[in-house]
């Protein structure tokens, strides 16, 4: 799945928990307005407030269950994962960097002995003439 889809999703999700919000919030209007004492209205708020604290938090609970299970059904990739990778590719640029150091210094080694072998060579071509 794309990540458009897995927004998608998100705004979905989001949709739903703000229908569950006023439906919550809606319920505990009229029930504060049934109340006739200000200890009844404060009690039922009090009561209101922790129900619907309730409810959000469950809300909130399965919105994250939901997340992570997207998140591993699509394979999706997650800030841990990408700085997991950005670790790995700078520890792969420094070998890199490492190894392309000793191959140059090889190659110069290399060089060096191959200018000392044609020179050896061309004193024994001359030598012999």
């Amino acid at each position: 799945m794309t990540i458009a889809e897995f927004i998608a999703v998100g705004v979905i999700t989001l949709a739903v928990i703000i229908v569950v919000a006023l439906i919550v919030r809606s319920r505990t209007s009229t029930e504060s307005g049934e109340s006739s004492t200000l200890l009844g209205n404060k009690l039922s708020g009090k009561l209101s407030l922790s129900s619907s604290d309730l409810i959000s938090k469950r809300v909130d609970e399965m919105i994250e269950r939901r997340v992570e299970e997207l998140i591993d059904s699509w394979g999706l990739a997650t800030t841990e994962d990408l700085e997991q990778v950005e670790r790995r590719v700078d520890a792969l640029d420094r070998r890199l960097g490492e190894l392309e150091q000793r191959f140059n210094e090889f190659r110069n080694d290399i060089r060096r002995k191959i200018e000392r072998l044609e020179a050896r060579l061309r004193e024994l071509s001359e030598s012999e003439e």
